[in-house]
């Protein structure tokens, strides 16, 4: 029998799994330097002009630096055009398996060197499992984003995703209450912050970084079940023991850690769709 009971897993699952729709919508939405307003402007002028650029032909040595000028900043905007940002005309046309991975390569390498900054202590500091679980509350976060891109934005069916990929328990939330009752509202809340309504990329990082050690906080219910979240290389995780250059064993171990937890919520995700 489990030492923790399903109820519970539920009870500390749906608060963090409401937090999340804020924080993803935010990172989703957020445009701090609108960007996506000026890729999709220039993805329209390269539509209107055929794919090129209007030439003009220099008059004048001020003429030749000011087209040097304008031909890098085209160039710039071109790459911004195609690049993979929410927002972007490219993010429109990605799949949501490409999307999966803009997730774990983009948002998760950044939770993950939030979750090992404990590492830096070395073993002494993992006395406490404080990276165990901001590792758990980055990984239930990139899980809930994925779900989120295949079209599965439950409440509870994203409780169930995330108690079968970083627990291995099959739940069924439907026997524990609402999901949407008035305490799950009032803890997400004060979980969620404000990441999208941050106005430059590092206030947002930021507000992304105390979201993730927020929701890691609510999970220390969790703390019996750590050892069953998907982990890093043995090796990493060996080096993370090691004070100072631990920080770097437990980075490492937590982004191969969380491409694990990836990988199993997108199969997880596709076996439920496919009963569907």
């Amino acid at each position: 029998m489990p030492a923790i009971p399903d109820d519970h897993v539920v009870r500390v699952l749906r608060p963090f799994v409401a937090a999340t729709g804020p924080v993803l919508r935010g990172l989703r939405d957020a445009d701090p330097f609108r960007l996506g307003r000026l890729a999709r402007r220039r993805a329209l002028e390269l539509q209107e002009s055929g794919g090129r650029a209007p030439e003009q032909a220099p008059t004048s040595r001020r003429g030749k630096v000011a087209r040097v000028a304008r031909t890098g900043r085209a160039r710039a905007l071109d790459r911004l055009a195609t690049s993979k940002l929410p927002g972007t005309p490219r993010w429109q046309t990605m799949s949501p398996e490409e999307r999966d991975d803009w997730w774990v390569s983009r948002v998760g390498r950044f939770t993950s060197v939030v979750a090992s900054i404990p590492g830096i202590g070395g073993a002494l500091a993992r006395r406490l499992p404080v990276s165990d679980i901001l590792g758990l509350a980055a990984q239930g976060l990139v899980i809930c984003a994925i779900a989120g891109e295949h079209g599965l934005n439950g409440r509870d069916e994203q409780v169930r995703l995330l108690a079968s990929v970083l627990f291995g328990r099959d739940v069924d939330p439907s026997r524990h209450g609402d999901p949407h009752a008035a305490d799950v509202e009032r803890e997400a809340g004060e979980l969620s912050g404000t990441v999208g309504e941050e106005k430059e990329e590092r206030g947002r990082l930021s507000a992304l970084a105390r979201a993730v050690w927020r929701m890691g906080s609510t999970l220390w219910g969790l703390q019996s079940e750590l050892d069953r979240r998907p982990k890093g290389n043995r090796a990493w995780r060996t080096l993370a023991n090691v004070p100072v250059v631990g920080a770097v064993g437990s980075y490492r171990s937590e982004r191969s850690g969380l491409k694990r937890a990836a990988r199993a919520a997108a199969r997880w995700v596709a076996r439920e769709q496919g009963r569907r």
